[in-house]
């Protein structure tokens, strides 16, 4: 299969993973899944940003160890055929990014991690093994877009051979960015900027959008 992109980046919540986010997958294993739905329902309605969010959630996961994180996400519900779309896309010389607000420490930890070259997300301290609580570093939506343009600097490629597929207003500003965009099961504000939209339970289904 020849691909038009050399670089393909995708979001995690909510395009990668189908239906949910990590940061509910962890909070339903910890028994913190009602106080995340508020931050995500408050997010969502633009009432808080994403350093509330992340500073408000990190202390629930205080105390967690990364392989702890490892197994709650073992069972996380990834969307149909991905991957056989990792796998084609990488068969056929691209590079994937994985271009997320999540946090690093859970994207580090999922089961699809070995097929991404480099992973974005917020950062948490840990100490003597174990999550502080503290958000170490804070991502926004433009962090997406500076995580690939960092990224591509330093690999000598320029963001008109990157593609994207994601789903919410976090990736609206690498969708305007990139070479082409793909919207999959998306809010209204990602359609409104995507060269392509799509909805799909079935990953292989934006193949066609990068030959």
């Amino acid at each position: 299969m020849r691909l038009r992109y050399p670089v393909i980046a995708f979001d995690l919540d909510g395009t990668l993973l189908r239906g949910t986010t990590t940061s509910l997958v962890l909070a339903e294993a910890m028994g913190h899944r009602p106080a995340v739905e508020e931050l995500e329902r408050l997010y969502s309605a633009y009432e808080i940003d994403n350093h509330e969010f992340a500073s408000r959630e990190a202390a629930l996961f205080t105390g967690a160890t990364p392989g702890q994180i490892r197994d709650h996400l073992r069972g996380a519900p990834w969307i149909g055929g991905v991957k056989e779309t990792l796998a084609a896309l990488t068969d056929g010389g691209c590079t994937l990014l994985l271009a997320t607000l999540a946090w690093r420490f859970a994207a580090e930890e999922l089961e699809h991690r070995s097929w991404f070259a480099a992973v974005s997300g917020a950062g948490m301290d840990v100490i003597d093994g174990a999550l502080t609580g503290k958000v170490a570093q804070h991502i926004d939506e433009d962090g997406k877009l500076a995580f690939v343009e960092q990224w591509c600097r330093s690999q000598g490629v320029a963001l008109h051979e990157v593609a994207v597929v994601g789903d919410s207003r976090s990736d609206v500003p690498l969708f305007r960015a990139a070479g082409t965009s793909i919207a999959l099961n998306a809010t209204a504000d990602a359609r409104a900027v995507a060269d392509h939209v799509i909805d799909t339970d079935d990953l292989r289904d934006i193949l066609p959008f990068l030959r």
